[in-house]
């Protein structure tokens, strides 16, 4: 079942308030978090991690590091300790992805070109929004 996607560039001037607002409707839903390197190789290509629960997302100004994004990521058990936070420094675009009417994806771009992507997942291979995330060939080497 095929459903109605929009795509929508986040204007700078609203970033504060569109990521709290973001935060507010997608409180505890489970993600995936993923980083696409600039050159869109599958080398450049991972994920960071799956399931953990959307516990915030903030929007910071630093002198250094320019428009930081923080991710907030926790496990469903309060008790759990799998927790993370991720951050993109230099941030030049987001952009949210909705799926019949809920958010599906948000897009953040740093300065260099890479792309962390937070996806929402429903537990299966395809959730009620229509949204499905598939399983991408990853190579990562350290």
């Amino acid at each position: 079942m095929e459903g109605n996607s929009m795509r929508k560039i986040i204007e700078p001037l609203s970033w504060q308030s569109d990521l709290a607002d973001f935060g507010k409707r997608n409180n505890m839903r489970p993600t995936r978090l993923q980083v696409l390197g600039p050159t869109g190789g599958v080398e450049s290509d991972f994920w960071l991690e799956d399931g953990l629960q959307l516990a915030g997302i903030d929007l910071d100004t630093d002198d250094e590091q320019g428009t930081c994004v923080e991710i907030m990521l926790q496990g469903p058990s309060v008790s759990s300790k799998d927790h993370m936070t991720h951050t993109v420094s230099g941030v030049k675009r987001l952009e949210l992805e909705t799926a019949d009417d809920r958010d599906a994806a948000l897009e953040i771009e740093d300065g260099e070109g890479e792309v962390t992507i937070v996806y929402f997942e429903s537990g299966g291979a395809s959730g009620p929004d229509g949204f499905s995330c598939q399983e991408l060939p990853v190579e990562v080497s350290w």
